[in-house]
C-alpha cells in the first residue's frame, strides 16, 4: 500500500532513550521519528514506563527527567510537535508535521498521591496504562485475580475528569471489568492500547472476548502487539499470527476499534520479518493480500486511532 500512514498506540522507546541516553529521533532501537519519517503521516504515542525495579518516587521523577529531555530534542526539531488534543494533531496534519501523545505505562509512580495525576496531566500525559505485571497501589496486573483498590478506584474517576484515557493493557480481568464498569456508568471511555485476543492465543495478558466487545461499545480502541508471546503458542512467530489476531477482533465488529499497538522497544523479540517501525508496512502489505481494502486497511494503520483522538481528547 503506497503512502500509508501510522498512527501507533504504544511503544517503549521514550523510556528506553532516557535509560540508554539516545536521540528520538536518530537511534539504533526499533522505533525513531527518522524511520517514522518513512510513513505519508505519522501519530505515535510514547509511553514512559514505570519500571518495576525501582521505587514509586523514582519512576516519579524519571518521567520528568524523559519528558524534559524529549522536550529539548523537540525544540532542535520543529517538524515533530507534542500534541495534547485533536486540535494539535489537526494541525500537525495540516502542516505536515509528525505528532506525538504521551502516556505512562504503570500507575505506581502515582504512589498514593493523587494530586500527582493532575501534574501529569499538565505535562501532557493523556494515556495512563493503569498497571504492569505487577500490582501496585491502583489493583492487580494480569498476574493476579485483583481487580482495582479503593484508590484505584478514584484514580480511574479522576481519569475521567481530567481527561486521561484509561488503559487496561497489563490489567488482571477483573480490573478490566470494573475500569469497564466505572467508565459505563460515567459516559466515559477506557482502551487497550496494546492487547491481543485471548481466544487466538490464550494467554492472560490477552483479551477475553467479552472485554473486546465491550470496550469497542463504549467507543474504545484496541491495539494489537507484536510480542510474540501474546501472538501464538509456536515457536516461530510470523506476521501470519498478526493477522490472525486482526481477523478474530474483525468478527467480532471491530472495523472502527482495531488498531496498532505493536509495543516496539518494550519486547526482546518480535515477529519474523518485523525488526523496526519500517517493517510494520508488512501488515498492511499481508493484509491486502487477503483482500482488505486499501480503506479498512487504513482504518487500522491510522483512521480508527485517529476518530478516537476527535472523539475523546477535543
Amino acid at each position: 500500500m503506497n503512502n500509508l500512514p501510522i498512527f501507533d498506540l504504544h511503544c517503549d522507546t521514550l523510556y528506553e532513550c532516557h535509560k540508554q541516553n539516545k536521540s528520538i529521533f536518530e537511534n539504533d532501537l526499533c522505533l525513531s521519528i527518522a524511520r517514522l519519517a518513512k510513513y505519508k503521516k505519522f501519530c505515535q504515542i510514547l509511553a514512559m514506563w514505570s519500571d518495576h525495579r525501582i521505587g514509586e518516587e523514582e519512576a516519579y521523577l524519571n518521567f520528568f527527567d524523559a519528558r524534559k529531555r524529549l522536550e529539548t530534542e523537540l525544540e532542535a526539531h520543529k517538524n515533530v510537535k507534542l500534541c495534547t488534543c485533536e486540535k494539535e494533531l489537526a494541525e500537525c496534519e495540516k502542516t505536515g508535521d509528525g505528532a506525538i501523545f504521551l502516556a505512562v505505562e504503570g500507575g505506581k509512580l502515582i504512589a498514593d498521591d493523587i494530586s500527582r495525576l493532575d501534574r501529569l496531566y499538565e505535562c501532557g500525559i493523556r494515556f495512563l496504562t493503569l498497571v504492569w505485571n505487577d500490582p501496585c497501589r491502583i489493583g492487580g496486573s494480569n498476574l493476579t485475580d485483583e481487580g482495582l483498590t479503593e484508590f484505584g478506584y478514584d484514580v480511574v474517576q479522576r481519569c475521567f475528569k481530567l481527561g486521561i484515557i484509561p488503559d487496561v493493557s497489563h490489567a488482571s480481568d477483573n480490573m478490566t471489568e470494573e475500569v469497564i464498569s466505572l467508565a459505563e456508568e460515567n459516559s466515559a471511555v477506557c482502551i487497550a492500547t496494546h492487547s491481543n485476543s485471548r481466544v487466538v492465543c490464550e494467554h492472560r495478558r490477552n483479551l477475553t472476548d467479552s472485554h473486546f466487545s465491550k470496550i469497542a461499545k463504549l467507543g474504545g480502541i484496541i491495539g494489537i502487539s507484536l510480542a510474540p508471546m501474546h501472538l501464538t503458542k509456536n515457536e516461530i512467530c510470523t506476521v501470519d499470527d498478526i493477522l490472525l489476531h486482526i481477523e478474530h477482533y474483525m468478527e467480532l465488529g471491530g472495523e472502527n476499534t482495531v488498531c496498532l499497538g505493536c509495543d516496539l522497544d518494550g519486547v526482546d523479540i518480535l515477529p519474523s520479518g518485523i525488526k523496526t517501525v519500517s517493517d510494520i508496512e508488512k501488515i498492511a502489505d499481508a493484509l491486502g493480500r487477503i483482500n482488505y481494502t486499501d480503506d479498512l486497511i487504513e482504518k487500522i494503520f491510522y483512521a480508527n486511532a485517529r476518530n478516537f483522538i476527535s472523539l475523546w481528547l477535543k
